[in-house]
């Protein structure tokens, strides 16, 4: 299962995107995370750190990651 969403904070144009996968005891969200602005597109991929009984539960948790990975970005307090 995946599932999409989109930022825009004005200097670049943030798409976060979710998808799951089976582990053991569950499911587990793997998060991309791409921007295009001037300065060249830009993508971060990374594996959510929580296993979740449903589905649904790691779909929605890894896109929150994936936005609050943004926010961080966004307000400089990551740089990467």
């Amino acid at each position: 299962m995946n599932l999409s969403g989109r930022v825009d904070d004005g200097n670049a144009n943030w798409s976060v995107t979710a998808a799951t996968h089976e582990a053991e005891g569950g499911f587990i969200s793997q998060i991309k995370v791409t921007a295009r602005c001037l300065g060249g597109d830009f993508a971060h991929e990374f594996k959510d750190s929580q296993i979740f009984i449903t589905e649904r539960d790691a779909l929605l948790h890894g896109l929150r990651e994936g936005v609050v990975w943004i926010d961080l970005e966004i307000s400089r307090t990551i740089r990467v």
